[in-house]
């Protein structure tokens, strides 16, 4: 019999909380556009929805560091999914327009990213070394959820299931994996403090450039990519006028992509420096981008979303390893700097998308996706300069 070893430095509910992040965070593109129809919310104001979202991601983050310190992860992870099981049922239950849908989704954001980034500073904070490897294998499970989310969702909806009916469902799956996660041993990070201003300013004396690097091309990486993962629906349906299953299949094949990307990219972590693999993922993104507002027809635009997540696969891992070289618990601060600025720019550029594609037309709007990415690209040689000089910490 086959028999699972289980201690307190197991991985096992990072990975299940991953699911959680994935699930919520690919779930807007999928369900926006009938929403938007429910809740007769028009085009312009579309992008108020992801606002929303990613403004709660950020006062998550903001949140966590600030007061939760002294709370173990274990129970920060369990509270906060609770809480995200909670949001999703009453964004489906109680929303009548814009504002109902807001404030209840607010908290979604909230959560969803604790979810996903407690695991990332659990990480920074216990492994040193391999942290590359380490961090993409943990996104391969949150990227797997948001393979399968948007294709379950928009499978379902094109056979009339509302989406008011899938919010509670995904409330219920986050409240059976927050059950067992709260079963499951999980090791607190040791010496961890609530982040003051002298702690900032202690991570940012021991490596300025590295530290403005992180954030600065979080806040780009992420704003390109979640311009792609909210939108993509929305550009099939009104550029193609594609059914709600495909349009779903978009953000499926996106993230697709990714797993296929990071497949292929691991064994080349240990051999290529990480910077070198950052500026080459992050270019083949941005042309992608670019070529998806340029598509003919939506068979062309469907392959190249499963290119442009190849592109994506690993830029978020990347950048997100180099908060390891930061020393002791500070490195879980830089991975929260890095979160949280990146929340910003994927609050910031989805939300800019929609008054883009309402003025000057939907091609126009995915085409803006190119430029951060291939900002992002170009940051490759900041990092090979600020983090050349710095030897891991032990």
């Amino acid at each position: 019999m086959l028999r699972i070893r289980l201690d307190s430095y197991s991985r096992l509910p990072l990975y299940l909380t991953q699911i959680l992040a994935g699930m919520a965070w690919v779930t807007l593109g999928p369900i926006l556009n009938p929403v938007l129809d429910d809740l007769n919310i028009d085009l312009a104001r579309g992008g108020v929805l992801s606002l929303a979202f990613f403004f709660g991601t950020v006062a998550g983050l903001a949140s966590f560091n600030a007061f939760f310190a002294r709370v173990p992860v274990k129970y920060c992870l369990f509270g906060v999914g609770l809480l995200q099981a909670a949001g999703l049922v009453i964004s489906g239950l109680a929303s009548r327009d814009l504002w109902s849908f807001l404030i209840p989704y607010f908290f979604v954001g909230f959560c969803t990213v604790l979810l996903g980034t407690i695991p990332g500073i659990w990480l920074s904070a216990h492994i040193k070394q391999g942290s590359a490897k380490a961090l993409t294998i943990m996104m391969m499970w949150s990227v797997s959820a948001m393979i399968l989310t948007p294709l379950v969702l928009g499978a379902l909806i094109s056979t009339g299931v509302s989406w008011r009916v899938l919010l509670c469902g995904e409330g219920a799956l986050a409240l059976l994996i927050t059950a067992v996660v709260a079963h499951l041993p999980l090791a607190d990070i040791r010496g961890r403090e609530n982040l003051r201003l002298r702690h900032l300013k202690s991570v940012v004396r021991f490596s300025p450039a590295l530290f403005a690097a992180i954030v600065g091309a979080s806040f780009l990486y992420l704003g390109a990519e979640m311009t792609l993962g909210v939108w993509m629906p929305k550009f099939l349906v009104d550029t193609f006028g594609a059914t709600d299953s495909w349009a779903g299949l978009t953000v499926t094949l996106y993230f697709v992509g990714q797993n296929t990307g990071r497949a292929l990219i691991m064994p080349l972590i240990a051999r290529v420096p990480t910077w070198a693999l950052l500026m080459g993922t992050s270019g083949f993104m941005a042309v992608l981008a670019a070529l998806i507002s340029l598509a003919p027809n939506q068979t062309a635009a469907l392959l190249l979303v499963f290119g442009a997540g190849i592109g994506s696969s690993a830029a978020f891992s990347f950048i997100g390893s180099y908060s390891s070289r930061f020393p002791h618990w500070h490195a879980g601060v830089v991975f929260s700097g890095f979160q949280l600025v990146g929340g910003i720019g994927a609050m910031l550029f989805p939300y800019l998308t929609g008054p883009i594609a309402s003025a000057w037309g939907f091609r126009a709007a995915i085409a803006v996706a190119a430029l951060p990415a291939i900002m992002v690209a170009g940051m490759a040689l900041v990092f090979r300069k600020a983090s050349g000089g710095k030897a891991r910490a032990e």
